[in-house]
């Protein structure tokens, strides 16, 4: 876990919204709506964890309208730097997730708990995954010096880059460089 970001943890099945059966779109929408309120209201480069350890059961229809159309809305850019992670242990749970987040091309990061290694949920190309790796690897890290270690040039790197902060799985700063120009240092969320 990244120390100096802000974050919070939203227990699907406990509260209003939620509970231990996670079935249809409309208790999906609900669920949702909560997620993005709770999410817009992190201050900038905040992180929500959405912990769905005790449900019980989930549906596609919930995971699709809960979390996949959510993850759709934050790799569109609508909660600004704010990131989702999927906190969870059970595979059964998470196929219906990963099936969502593949049929919209997208990915998130998962965890077993707040605070353990991240993995990916969903699908993305092969070579943003090996980006992605050696982000995570490094904690921080140059643009520059992601692009010496992938063996790419900087532009190269930097799009690879760009589309895994857009998705929401990495951290993306810039910097201004002498003279005039920009530097871009990423970063893991968790």
């Amino acid at each position: 876990m990244i120390e100096d970001r802000p974050w919070k943890v939203f227990e699907v099945a406990g509260g209003e919204a939620g509970g231990k059966l996670m079935v249809t779109r409309k208790a999906g929408r609900a669920v949702r709506e909560v997620l993005g309120e709770t999410l817009e209201a992190l201050p900038k480069c905040g992180v929500l964890y959405v912990d769905i350890r005790d449900v019980e059961l989930m549906d596609y229809s919930f995971a699709d309208e809960a979390l996949g159309i959510l993850v759709s809305r934050v790799a569109g850019g609508e909660y600004g730097e704010r990131h989702l992670v999927l906190v969870e242990e059970d595979r059964d749970l998470l196929e219906n997730v990963e099936a969502s987040l593949r049929q919209r091309s997208l990915a998130m990061l998962r965890v077993e708990e707040v605070g353990a290694e991240p993995e990916l949920a969903g699908q993305i190309p092969d070579h943003l995954v090996e980006t992605l790796r050696e982000i995570q690897a490094a904690g921080s890290i140059t643009n520059a010096e992601l692009a010496k270690r992938l063996g790419l040039n900087h532009t190269a790197c930097n799009n690879r880059a760009t589309r895994l902060a857009k998705l929401g799985l990495i951290h993306r700063h810039v910097e201004t460089a002498a003279p005039g120009g920009r530097q871009y240092t990423y970063g893991r969320i968790v």
